[in-house]
């Protein structure tokens, strides 16, 4: 294990320092106006929720439509550039949203450490189990009466491997009509002002002081690590979607068509160890599998060290090819009118 003064200087060494200059919590929120939202979906107006994200997508056809409807907006609002957003952050967003998994993660649901975040301040960056990611997270949203437990909005985020740490992508919309905002949040492991004490820190674009406050920064980025810490560093069930070679080209056409792409979960296991089964195309036993990425993760070993597993594409691309979904929580069975999604 790294000791402080080891992480300090490897941070020192690898951070540019133009990195480091981010505007203060208290800068935050006295820039933040209010203005904008985080854009979200669900049946509020119609009272209805659910015990967990994983529920209302396995049981409610028009969430799953929502899902599909917001990604298909936001890819072709962004391949339009008609949105504001850090250059770049288009690319980025569309080729998450086309090509990468989808990974739930549950309003209740917390790592079985209660110092989870630790595992990154000690390695001193925060990997993804994937070159890029998509997160969904519930959310309960004016219904003081239900259940603490339930969810009733769902909000959708991209995550791109930025050196190491992390670079998020989180849509907000101000009211009917106004456009699209992509805000940047980036994480990583840096000290604090003393140069004393570790921790993750994130970084947002003087450009966009204003636009949200640190309790939007703080929900976000919180449901992001849990997925991440999840996929990584731990085993667990996992609700999974393994689209079929039909399925990604249909996608790939509908998405460039603005049309709603295909999306469907399955509960796996992830162990790290092996790879789940997918269905083929082929009755050949000993074809080459589609190519897919295989999922990075820290492995650990009995002398308490731990390694990094980078992630990896696998397979004949001639094929076809996989793109995984998960869902992470504890499960028990083996111009677009942006402002009418913020309510």
């Amino acid at each position: 294990m790294s000791t402080i003064n080891d992480n300090l200087e490897r941070i020192h060494k690898r951070v540019d320092p133009r990195r480091r200059l981010s505007i203060t919590k208290e800068e935050v929120n006295a820039r933040f106006s209010g203005d904008l939202k985080i854009v979200s979906f669900g049946r509020v107006s119609e009272q209805i929720s659910y015990p967990s994200v994983r529920e209302a997508f396995k049981t409610d056809p028009q969430i799953k439509d929502a899902i599909k409807k917001l990604l298909s907006q936001l890819y072709d609002t962004l391949k339009c550039k008609d949105a504001h957003f850090e250059k770049g952050v288009d690319e980025e967003v569309c080729q998450a949203i086309l090509k990468y998994p989808k990974i739930i993660i549950e309003k209740d649901f917390q790592p079985p450490n209660n110092d989870w975040v630790d595992a990154f301040i000690e390695e001193g960056k925060i990997n993804l189990p994937f070159p890029k990611i998509c997160v969904i997270a519930g959310y309960l949203h004016d219904a003081s009466a239900l259940n603490d437990s339930y969810v009733n909005r769902f909000s959708f985020y991209t995550v791109s491997q930025d050196y190491n740490g992390i670079l998020i992508s989180a849509f907000l919309c101000a009211n009917q009509n106004s456009p699209l905002h992509v805000a940047s949040i980036r994480l990583e492991v840096s000290a604090d002002k003393n140069n004393q004490v570790l921790g993750i820190h994130p970084v947002i674009p003087q450009s966009q002081a204003g636009w949200m406050d640190d309790e939007m920064i703080y929900v976000i980025s919180d449901s992001v690590l849990r997925a991440i810490y999840m996929m990584t560093y731990h085993t667990g069930e996992a609700y999974i979607s393994v689209p079929t070679l039909r399925d990604i080209e249909v996608n790939q056409k509908k998405l460039r068509k603005n049309k709603a792409p295909l999306i469907e979960f399955r509960l796996i296991s992830i162990t790290g160890k092996e790879q789940p089964k997918t269905p083929s195309t082929t009755h050949e036993t000993h074809a080459s599998p589609r190519q897919h990425w295989r999922r990075g993760h820290w492995r650990s070993y009995k002398s308490g060290k731990r390694a990094w597993v980078e992630p990896m594409l696998v397979g004949d691309e001639a094929n076809g090819k996989i793109i995984k979904d998960y869902a992470v929580g504890n499960y028990r069975e083996k111009r677009y009118d942006w402002a009418s999604q913020t309510k």
